[in-house]
């Protein structure tokens, strides 16, 4: 099945990932030359991509956010969990996975991914139901690095947590409970999967039962939580500074 990939920064990263088929570039006409532009364009041709350009309200039928440009393309390859962690070995490193626990947000998804990729996850992995897949709106959201990043699309999340860690991986959820230690005070230099629940309900009874520990960030205002993303991503980033931020 094609998906339009639409947004500057989405065409542009899933030009350089290479990683779906690309039947076509659709171009505004009259859209201003700039250096992001340019680049797509010099990558289609080098890729011996059709590039058509078409009246921009052809573009506004497929999204408004369009930026003068889309994709054509194929959907993206996915992978199996166990994947994921070869993804690590390659690297000569621990495994560092991402989890979203039936987050539905395209908004959230993307952005979590994004930080994903900047902070190096070996990997995501998203159940296939109740939640955002990987359609356009979330590989835009997430500014094309959902085009980068191995994923794993799972039938049962918690059967997938399971079976990481009967191979040594720690499944740490992001969730503020009682019984949640606070992420300053946890070591999270392990070969680890981070957890983030989703909007408004959190991690679901199953998965927060079957983590190896909870980590919380401290809160002093008015507001009760943080949004999925802005905590996804400080786990992230503490993550990695355990790591002493390995380039």
């Amino acid at each position: 099945m094609r998906q339009h990939l639409y947004g500057r920064h989405a065409v542009r990263e899933s030009l350089r990932a290479r990683r779906r088929h690309i039947h076509r570039l659709l171009i505004a006409r009259g859209v201003k030359p700039s250096p992001v532009m340019d680049e797509i364009r010099q990558r289609a041709q080098a890729l011996h991509i059709p590039i058509t350009e078409v009246p921009r309200a052809k573009l506004d039928a497929v999204a408004s956010a369009h930026q003068g440009v889309v994709l054509e393309a194929g959907r993206l390859p996915t992978l199996h969990p166990a994947d994921l962690l070869a993804v690590a070995r390659r690297r000569d490193e621990m495994p560092f996975l991402l989890a979203l626990d039936h987050i539905e947000d395209p908004h959230n998804v993307g952005a979590l991914l994004r930080t994903a990729e900047v902070v190096g996850v070996h990997g995501i992995l998203l159940p296939d139901r109740r939640a955002a897949g990987i359609t356009p709106a979330v590989v835009s959201a997430s500014a094309g690095a959902a085009e980068h990043l191995p994923i794993a699309i799972v039938p049962n999340l918690a059967s997938a947590l399971q079976t990481l860690q009967k191979a040594d991986i720690w499944v740490v959820g992001v969730e503020k409970t009682p019984a949640a230690q606070p992420y300053h005070q946890t070591d999270l230099n392990l070969p680890l999967a981070l957890v983030v629940g989703s909007e408004g309900r959190g991690l679901s009874r199953r998965i927060r039962r079957l983590c190896d520990f909870l980590i919380a960030f401290p809160m002093r205002g008015q507001i009760e939580s943080l949004n999925a993303s802005v905590a996804g991503a400080l786990a992230l980033y503490e993550a990695w500074r355990a790591r002493q931020f390995q380039a």
